[in-house]
This record gives C-alpha cells, structure tokens and sequence, in this order.
C-alpha cells in the first residue's frame, strides 16, 4: 500500500524543511520540495503527486497562483495554497483556480493536517458527483488520515450489517458504511456482485469449485445461484 505523495512548493528552505516534518510525522510522503513555479510544473509531471502544498508567494517568474493555474490545466490534483499577508486582488486570484484549502502562515501542525483532510474529503466529493473513482486507486480513511489503495488489489468486499469490509493480500479495510454504497461508488467493470454479502474483483478468480469462488492466494467466497449465470458469461472457458 502507498502512501500519500505530497509536493512542498515553498521557496523558504526551513520552512519547508518543517512542514515536511509534520507531513512524515503524520505517515505522508514528501514527494518532493522545490522553490520555483517552472520547478514545480516539472516535478508534478515526474512524480505525480495526490496533493500539492503551494507558496502563493513565490520568488521568480511565476507566483504560486500562476503556477496552480498551469498544473490544474493538466491535472486533477488538490492544492492547498500557503501564504503569509496577501492582498485582496491576490486572494481573488487564488479564489479563481478553486484551492482545496488555504492557510495562513504561520500556522499550526493541527491546521495544516486539518487542511489536508478537508482537501481529500472535498476531492473524493467531487470525483463522485462527476464520475465516482474512475481512477485506479481509491483513497480510503484509516486511523485519522487517508490512505491510497490500488483497485488491482482490492480481492473482495465482504458485508457485514452496516459495515463493509475490504479485503486485500496485506490486510483488511473496515468501513463504517454499507457494501453496496461502497460498490457503487467503485464503479469498476472489474468489480462483480456474487453474493447478497460479497463483491469481488473478477480478476483474482483463480478457481471455480461448484458455488465457491477461490480468490488470490487461499481466499474464497460463496457464490449465490442468482449470480451464477451473469458470473460465467464475464469469464472466457476453454471446454
């Protein structure tokens, strides 16, 4: 499982060497720093971050603003805007690229992770309401932060009650909402329903035993009859 890439725009070196402190503190990934808007267009191409902490104020040719506008012409990537004092023209500027978050400097290790949770809760709002995860990887929250997991692998979903359980190789995702909401918002042809209580990724069927499914390495689910049909014609049999 990956963490979260993050890329510090910040051309003051301390203060970028604190704010990467607090991101590894909190299990982010610094991606990356740099100091410039050109540096940063270049870096966002190479490492593809999920989120951006970006100096309004930058020194060069171009400021933070201009650089958000370059970056989110091609890339569907929160940023988070840092600044100290800024005018009332500037603040209309930023407005206009439509920031995940902003915060004023200085400001507290609370505020900053605070900012961060908002920017990918807002963002997983979004990406729902135009067209839910048609990424391939799915941001899910644990333990206070939010983590980044690969459909690829994604085995299966497990219902229980209120509760929907994600199951990979590693480990077991426990989410306090319903199987179905959770399998709607994938939407991913990969993903079937077998089962009132199980989804699984089509993929990682490896054997078929009457009516139980064996998934990856020692996994297997139960198969309902009414899924039975729709289940054999998705897969491809040599008779």
């Amino acid at each position: 499982m990956e963490k979260i890439k993050v890329l510090i725009v910040e051309d003051q070196l301390l203060i970028a060497e604190d704010i990467a402190s607090k991101l590894v503190k909190h299990s982010l990934e610094v991606a990356g720093t740099c100091g410039s808007g050109e540096e940063a267009i270049e870096m966002v191409e190479d490492i593809a971050p999920d989120l951006i902490l970006m100096d309004i104020n930058l020194s060069g040719a171009m400021d933070g603003i201009s650089t958000a506008r370059v970056i989110l012409d091609k890339y569907d990537v929160p940023i988070i805007y840092l600044s100290e004092y800024v005018d009332t023209k500037t603040i209309d500027r930023a407005k206009k690229t439509m920031p995940a978050a902003y915060l004023s400097k200085p400001f507290q290790e609370a505020d900053l992770i605070r900012s961060i949770d908002l920017a990918f809760s807002n963002a997983r709002a979004k990406r729902e309401h135009q067209s839910p995860w048609v990424k391939d990887h799915v941001f899910l929250r644990s333990k206070n932060q939010y983590i980044k997991l690969h459909l690829e692998d994604i085995i299966y979903l497990e219902a229980d009650r209120s509760y929907c359980y994600i199951v990979t190789e590693q480990e077991v995702h426990t989410m306090t909402t319903s199987m179905n909401h959770v399998y709607e918002q994938l939407n991913n042809r990969d993903f079937m329903k077998i089962h009132r209580s199980f989804v699984i990724n089509i993929n990682k069927i490896t054997a078929l035993d009457g009516n139980i499914v064996r998934l990856g390495g020692e996994k297997q689910v139960q198969m309902s009859k009414d899924y039975r049909d729709e289940l054999m014609s998705r897969l491809k049999f040599i008779k």
